[in-house]
This record gives structure tokens, C-alpha cells and sequence, in this order.
């Protein structure tokens, strides 16, 4: 799938409201065998700015499947193992020639969907219409053994080293919380209405004419700051100088932000007002709550993102003026 379509993970990231989808990219290990790994993370820094987890350590993609609400995949046991764990399931690729025609994940590419022309829709309908069992006859031919491969491949390793097993059972361990930091794009194109926020990857074209392009300072595309609407920064010693110059900087820019505290926001607008946010969440987006209104804001605002509702608390420091 890597291999043919390179673009997918970042294609995919940019048809996907970026609050109510997380996408976690899981390569097999011999690609960086093959192209260096150097290579690699070139091809792969699309994805990450376009917001996707990639995993950092082959071995995680096991939990990325135990916490996965949908699997796009290719002809790859990853896919195969993702279906066993009746998890909704797409093809992104279905090279039946690179399988046995007799096996069971070429049955499984025969009956697996296909990703539509239209990712958003095929991956809600997918899910809407999965019934876990729907592979089950091809699924219990994994193993003939179900739970039981511990004790079975120990018991023949054992043997092969003519050996004597230990005492206690055998048995698996628990799967990990990977310990990921947040894949946060750098650049997002966002739109506001009726007290609702839905943000996207911004892409090279905006998504809607109204709107707003919110840009994180560090890391950025340098000439998307020259052309941002929002920009976001990180935490500062001296949040209202950093606001000050970076709006002295970007004439183009409405309002910039960065936090303040571990519990608050300084905001401040081209038109010389500046406030104090304390939000239950997601505090950039409230942000663009700000932006999109001509007023003082109230002490308190409320914001639907994904279907949630997040308050803030507002605390005027400066009114605007000249």
C-alpha cells in the first residue's frame, strides 16, 4: 500500500475532520530496510504534518489494532490480524497475484471493500455497516490452536534445544499504552459557525472560502505565517511581548495566542484587544471562536467541537483600541 501510494496516510488525513478522527500509520519494518531509514522519515513528514501517528517502533501496531475503530490495509498480516479482531475493515491495495490464490488472506481480499473516491464516506458507511463477525469463516483459519500458541511454540522451541521448559505456564503479556506525544499539524484550515468549530490539515488550498487559516509558529511552513489568520504559538516567559511582536510582524494576521500558564492562554487581536482564556480543552480552537467575531467577547464561552462542548473562562486585559 506504502509502496503504490505514498500519498494515502496525508490524503486520508486531509478528507478527515482532524477533531473527530486520529489516523495511526503502521509500516512494515522491511521498508526502512530497503530505502534506509534516513529515506524514510522524508517520505513520512508529509503525514505527520498533515497530523498522522506514525509509529515509532514496529512492534506498537499491535495496540494501534486492539484500539482501532477501522483498518486500512493491503494484502499484509497486519490487515489479516486487524479482520481476526473483527474490526471493520477496507482495502486500500488488493494484489491478489502477491498471495496463494487458496490462502486465507487472498479469501479475504476477494471479500473485503474497497476504499471509495470518497474516504470519509467509505470509512463512516464501513463502520455503520460492519457486522464483526462477517469474516468469521475466514478468520478461524489463523490458528488451529486459538490461545493456545504460548505453550505450544515454547513446548517446540524447548524440544529443538533438547531443554526442559520452565515450571510456570506460558503466557503473554499485556499490550502497552503507547506513550505517543500528540500529532498536532502545524497548519490547519478551520471554519466556524454557530458557536462550532471543524478543523482540517490545511492543504494548499483552503477547504471553504470563509475559512481561517490557523498556523503554529514553531515548525510551520514559514511562508504560511505571512498568510495565517491565527497564529499559534508555544509557551512563553513573556506571552504579551511575543504577542506584540508577532502581530507587529505579520500586518495579515487577526489574532495570535500562546499559553500563559499550565492552565491559561494569553489571546490578543490586531485591533489591540487582549484577553486571558482558561478552557476545559481545546484552547486554540476557542481561539478561532474569537477570530470569527467582531465583539468583546463574554466571560464565558461555549464551543461544539466533534460533537463536544467545551466552556472558557475570558478575562478581559486589554480592550481593543487604537
Amino acid at each position: 500500500m506504502f509502496g503504490r501510494t505514498p500519498d494515502l496516510p496525508r490524503k486520508l488525513a486531509e478528507h478527515l475532520p482532524l477533531d473527530s478522527y486520529r489516523l495511526v500509520l503502521a509500516l512494515h519494518p522491511n521498508i526502512g530496510q530497503g530505502h534506509s531509514s534516513w529515506q524514510l522519515e522524508r517520505w513520512l513528514d508529509d503525514c505527520r504534518n498533515a497530523g498522522v501517528h506514525v509509529l515509532p517502533t514496529e512492534d506498537l501496531w499491535q495496540s494501534a489494532l486492539v484500539a482501532a475503530d477501522l483498518t486500512i490495509g493491503d494484502h499484509g498480516s497486519v490487515t489479516f490480524y486487524s479482520a481476526c479482531l473483527g474490526t471493520p475493515l477496507l482495502l486500500a491495495e488488493a494484489p491478489e497475484d502477491a498471495v496463494d490464490p487458496d490462502s486465507p488472506i487472498a479469501r479475504l481480499l476477494r471479500r473485503a471493500p474497497r476504499l471509495g473516491a470518497d474516504p470519509l464516506g467509505s470509512i463512516e458507511q464501513t463502520i455503520a455497516d460492519h457486522d464483526p463477525r462477517r469474516y468469521a469463516d475466514i478468520t478461524e483459519l489463523a490458528t488451529s490452536l486459538p490461545g493456545k500458541s504460548a505453550e505450544t511454540l515454547r513446548a517446540l522451541l524447548y524440544r529443538g534445544m533438547n531443554l526442559t521448559p520452565p515450571p510456570r505456564a506460558a503466557a503473554f503479556p499485556t499490550l502497552p499504552l503507547p506513550a505517543l506525544p500528540a500529532a498536532t499539524p502545524p497548519a490547519l484550515s478551520v471554519r466556524v459557525t454557530a458557536g462550532a468549530v471543524t478543523r482540517y490539515p490545511a492543504t494548499p488550498q483552503p477547504r471553504w472560502d470563509d475559512a481561517q487559516l490557523v498556523v503554529h509558529a514553531d515548525g510551520a511552513d514559514a511562508g504560511l505565517l505571512e498568510l495565517a489568520d491565527v497564529v499559534i504559538g508555544s509557551a512563553r516567559t513573556d506571552p504579551l511581548h511575543w504577542a506584540g511582536v508577532m502581530l507587529r510582524a505579520l500586518p495579515g494576521c487577526q489574532w495570535v495566542a500562546t499559553p500563559s500558564s499550565d492552565s491559561s492562554w494569553l489571546a490578543a487581536s490586531a485591533s489591540g484587544l487582549v484577553v486571558e482564556l482558561t478552557a476545559d480543552g481545546v484552547p486554540d480552537a476557542f481561539v478561532s471562536l474569537l477570530a470569527a467575531s467582531d465583539t468583546a467577547p463574554p466571560p464565558e464561552l461555549r464551543l461544539d467541537v466533534a460533537g463536544h462542548v467545551y466552556t472558557a473562562k475570558v478575562r478581559t486585559i486589554r480592550s481593543a483600541g487604537p
